[in-house]
Formats: structure tokens, C-alpha cells, sequence
């Protein structure tokens, strides 16, 4: 973006990233739904045009947009990636964050595609296509899901921001599986009006950018009187941090992601990061707890439910089961699984008391091919191993975010690391400056 003057800078963003797109036009036609190319190009030139009059300035000025199809934007149907809803009325207004996000200057380019209603960790879909990432060209890779389409955007250079949901990873597997960024918040801190849920208990608005750096500068936009709890927080050297290791976690991974891993890790030493080993209960327990209490199953039925009674085979196989295996679970087993969970988010403060952030790897293992998920036993367990390590931030509350490692040596594998409940902004300083220590994808491109 660098390249352009202030006075085109929006309308040079715009027209690089609609140049990306045309370079890749089966990419696009997987990860792009609804575009508005010409619509684009005509706003800024009006913000170029405009510039400098805005009160208070335009800081997200430069970036190009996509918005996952479960937020609503103006025009469009709201349909989260499933023929069920393709025929649905569009939406008469953007969601607060489309909104606030083009007030701070983004350009709105496209509607990204996703695994059908946010229910899978793969990127699958069989309405919309299934997006491939671009690290792994040896066969068809899945992009990770369920922001499968924003995170090839941002990846290829056809948006710069991409607005997605978190229900269980679905911004950071992708940004794992892509060489990008993924940021899931504390639950809160971005208003997630006009979103369409799929469990109200772990859903939040997250962001897909590039790195670290551009998730911070997205999160100082849409928060901009946010402080990390601690003013030197943000400003202390990566030599001062403390990171958690959870000892449980390396018997998860494949031999590449392990490997890697170890790398990363021993730079961050190197620069001075300290880093625990320790048992971390808690996070090991999360998932099972969520699962076994059935919460995103009831949740997604109660949402559900008027739909799957007239039209279910119109679901993805996938998907649609899936949802209704909601009815049966007890409503004793959902209550005491949100008991323990609050129960295990005090023991993950008490644990946390002086570190800065937990660190593991993304997701355990590569991005899958695509012909592998045919079999459904097969898509069951890789879309649960997806959100294996991913899954404890949503059940926790905690803000996370997936730094990219090296998609140019075919390694599409992320560094996560997950902070402490409304620390979001101190998370994103330190995550940018792991970055610094280990160099991020958008550099390495540039």
C-alpha cells in the first residue's frame, strides 16, 4: 500500500487488491461470494477525494474489506455460506462492525465465503465451493473453516482485513492453515450486532489480517479508548514476557508441526522470552467439558430448530446432523458444563498470575486434502483435531490470536498465543513482537 500517495491511497489499495483477484480467478471464485468491484473503486475515490475532512481521521484508510456471509452488509443476503438461507431477503442494513469498520476508512470489497453456518473446523462447503490454502500446492488442502474464505483473501492479496466469527477457532485455523493472521477477542469487546450465531455461549467477532501488526491496528480502531490492564504492559521488551507451555500439548502434534514449534520456541528464548513448562488442567479440560454438555449442539438447535423441522435436507450433511443431535441433550448436562467452565476459567487466572500469554501451536496437525474428508469418519476426527488446541480460548474467554509461520517452505503451521480475559490489547503488542522475533508472512512477502 506503501507504494501509493495519500491522495489515492484508498483507490490504490483497492484496485491492487481487485488486480490479486483477477490473477486468481478460481481462488476468488472459491473465497469471494458477493463482490462490488465497480462500488468499491467509486468509494475511494471519494475517500482519497475526502481525505483530511473526516473528524478524528480514518485509521483503517488503505485497507480493503471482506466480510464473512454471517454478518450482515446492506444488499446482501446473510445467507453463512448454506443454500437454506440463499433465498432470504438482504439485509437491510450492515452489522455494527461492517459499519465501524467503514467509518475508520476500510473499503468494503466482497462477501467471503464459510463451512455452512460456522459448524466445522475444515472449510468445507458444498453450496458454495470448498477455498484451498495457497501454502500447500502438492494436492487440494482445505483452508481451515469456518473463515475459509477470508483467510485465501487476505492471504492472496484480494483484501488486506477480513471481519470473521470464533466459535471454536474458526479465525485462527484458518489463519494457521493460510500463513496469516487470526485474532478471536475476549467476549465483548467488539459489538457483535447483525452476526448471525451459531452458539451464543462461545461466539465472538474476530479478525484475519496479514500479522500481528495489522490486528493490532484493527483493534485500535474499532477499541480505541482500550488500554492493556497494566500501562507498561504493551511497551515491556519480549525479554520481560513470561509464556506458559502446557505439557500436554506436544504429544498432539505431527512431526512438522513439532518441529517447528521447537524452532519458534527456541528463538523466542534466544531473545530473552522465559518460558514455563508446566500442567494446565484447565485447558485440557475445557473442550471435553463443553463437549460433553452438549452446549454448541443445544445452542445451534434452539437456533435452528423452525428450519431443520421443514427444510433439513437442504443442510449440508455435515452440518445439518450435526445440529440435531442438539435435541437430545439434557438440559442438567448444559448447566453444569457452563458451571465448570466458569469454574476452570478462575483456575486458568490463578495459573496465569505474572505470565503473559499461553503458547502452542495452532492446530496439530497440516492442512488435510480435501479428498481424504470424503469419508465421514475421517471428516469427524480431522475437523475435531482442527479445533483441538484452538477451542480452550472460546471456552475460556480469553484472547488469542494465530501468528503466521512460514506457508513459503510449504509450512502452514501458526504460532498461538492466548492471553489473559480483557487483556486483548496487551496480547497484540506481544504477539507483534514475536513476530519481530520470528518474522512474519506479510514481511517475508514484501
Amino acid at each position: 500500500m506503501s507504494m501509493y500517495l495519500d491522495r489515492d491511497l484508498s483507490f490504490g489499495a483497492v484496485s491492487e487488491c481487485l488486480a490479486r483477484t483477477a490473477a486468481e480467478p478460481v481462488a476468488a471464485a472459491q473465497a469471494l461470494l458477493s463482490r462490488r468491484d465497480e462500488e468499491a473503486l467509486a468509494e475511494a475515490r471519494a475517500r482519497d477525494a475526502l481525505r483530511g475532512l473526516t473528524p478524528g481521521g480514518e485509521p483503517l484508510a488503505g485497507m480493503v474489506l471482506g466480510v464473512k456471509a454471517c454478518f450482515d452488509v446492506r444488499g446482501w443476503t446473510t445467507h453463512a455460506g448454506s443454500r437454506v438461507l440463499a433465498d432470504a431477503p438482504p439485509a437491510a442494513e450492515d452489522a455494527a462492525l461492517v459499519r465501524a469498520l467503514r467509518a475508520a476508512g476500510a473499503v468494503l470489497l466482497a462477501q467471503n465465503n464459510m463451512t455452512e453456518f460456522a459448524y466445522g473446523a475444515l472449510g468445507l462447503n458444498a453450496a458454495y465451493g470448498t477455498p484451498l490454502t495457497p501454502c500447500m500446492t502438492d494436492a487440494p488442502r482445505v483452508a481451515g473453516g469456518s473463515s475459509s474464505g477470508g483467510a485465501v483473501a487476505v492471504a492472496l492479496g484480494m483484501a488486506h482485513v477480513a471481519l470473521v466469527s470464533d466459535t471454536s477457532g474458526s479465525a485462527r485455523i484458518p489463519a494457521a492453515f493460510c500463513g496469516v493472521a487470526g485474532f478471536k477477542p475476549s467476549r465483548g469487546r467488539y459489538d457483535d450486532g447483525g452476526m448471525m450465531y451459531l452458539s451464543p455461549t462461545f461466539d465472538v467477532p474476530g479478525i484475519i489480517a496479514a500479522d500481528a501488526a495489522g490486528c493490532l491496528r484493527v483493534d485500535k480502531a474499532l477499541a480505541p479508548d482500550s488500554a492493556p490492564p497494566h500501562p507498561a504492559c504493551g511497551a515491556m521488551p519480549l525479554a520481560g514476557r513470561i509464556f506458559v507451555l502446557p505439557d500436554h500439548v506436544e504429544d498432539m502434534l505431527v512431526p512438522q508441526v513439532r518441529n517447528t514449534f521447537s524452532a519458534w520456541l527456541e528463538r523466542l528464548r534466544e531473545a530473552g522470552a522465559v518460558l514455563r513448562r508446566m500442567p494446565m488442567p484447565c485447558i485440557a479440560q475445557a473442550g471435553a467439558v463443553a463437549r460433553d454438555g452438549g452446549i454448541i449442539a443445544a445452542e445451534a438447535y434452539a437456533l435452528h430448530a423452525p428450519r431443520l423441522a421443514v427444510d433439513s435436507a437442504r443442510y449440508d450433511p455435515r452440518v445439518g446432523p450435526r445440529m440435531l443431535l442438539g435435541a437430545r441433550v439434557p438440559a442438567h448436562a448444559y448447566l453444569a458444563a457452563q458451571r465448570r467452565l466458569a469454574e476452570l476459567r478462575g483456575e486458568y487466572d490463578a495459573l496465569m498470575a505474572g505470565a503473559d500469554a499461553v503458547l502452542t501451536p495452532t492446530v496439530p496437525m497440516l492442512p488435510p486434502p480435501v479428498a481424504m474428508l470424503d469419508d465421514n469418519d475421517v471428516y469427524l476426527r480431522e475437523n475435531a483435531r482442527a479445533f483441538s488446541l484452538t477451542e480452550f480460548a472460546n471456552r475460556l474467554d480469553l484472547p488469542s490470536i494465530s501468528l503466521p509461520g512460514a506457508p513459503a517452505a510449504g509450512n502452514a503451521v501458526g504460532l498461538m498465543a492466548t492471553g489473559l480475559r480483557g487483556g486483548d490489547r496487551a496480547l497484540l503488542a506481544a504477539a507483534a513482537q514475536i513476530e519481530d522475533v520470528l518474522g512474519s508472512a506479510a514481511r517475508r512477502r514484501n
